[in-house]
């Protein structure tokens, strides 16, 4: 078992079994403090049957919330470990850190770009799936908990509100987490211009919960905004305007 208390936590609902039974295997052979399986309410017989004879813990939510927020958020209270890790119950985590010196360990994941220093204003103008293989303080967690509810981006929202704060992190140097595009999906669902909506929201809402002072939170909402009308050209944009 690992000397850090690292629980990990993955929630899922209806997850195909073979891609369930992978990432279970993935974890288990990291040996963590502790897995946490929290079923959102699936009616896979095979499935519910697989993750309560896994030997890792099974909690199934009190009903179907549809989204991973509130999965995620029973899992961290049930969590004993000083550590959280989120894994989704499809994908495939590969290494976990040794050491923690901060109080956040981004993961790195093999589809998405990970810049040498986050920031507020990178995050989103070129947001990005960033919290699958983050190894984050349980207290953080607890403090910035994960919104439950469809109209904004959970993981980005949690991210920019702990790089607001200063939280200090480092990120894991090779790619230890591998992420699965399937159909059907939330993020395979929507039209890209439907994810750009729901970045104006995220951002709003970040700057509601942080209280950010309102010249501050128009140059932020006037960031997504460039997301909004150039997609994955909006850093170009930004830069030549400076």
């Amino acid at each position: 078992m690992s000397e850090l208390q690292i629980s990990v936590v993955i929630p899922f609902y209806n997850t195909p079994l073979a891609y369930f039974m992978e990432c279970v295997h993935s974890v288990k052979k990291l040996n963590p403090y502790e897995i946490i399986l929290v079923d959102d309410c699936s009616t896979d017989a095979k499935l519910i049957d697989y993750a309560k004879q896994s030997g890792c813990q099974y909690i199934r939510t009190e009903y179907q919330s549809g989204f991973d927020g509130h999965p995620f958020n029973v899992g961290v209270l049930h969590a004993q470990g000083e550590y959280i890790c989120r894994v989704d119950s499809d994908d495939v985590l590969l290494e976990l850190p040794k050491q923690m010196p901060y109080e956040v360990h981004f993961g790195n994941a093999n589809r998405v770009e990970m810049p040498q220093k986050w920031t507020a204003e990178e995050l989103i103008l070129a947001p990005r799936a960033v919290f699958n293989a983050m190894v984050i303080k349980k207290e953080l967690l607890l403090k910035y908990k994960l919104p439950e509810d469809a109209n904004v981006f959970a993981d980005v929202l949690l991210v920019l509100r702990l790089l607001y704060n200063e939280h200090s992190y480092d990120i894991h140097e090779s790619i230890n987490y591998i992420y699965r595009k399937r159909e059907n999906s939330i993020q395979t669902s929507q039209s890209h211009f439907q994810h750009r909506l729901r970045l104006i929201q995220t951002v709003a809402r970040f700057c509601y919960l942080e209280n950010i002072e309102p010249t501050k939170s128009i140059q932020y909402l006037e960031l997504a905004m460039l997301n909004v009308k150039y997609g994955s050209n909006s850093r170009k944009i930004f830069k030549a305007r400076i």
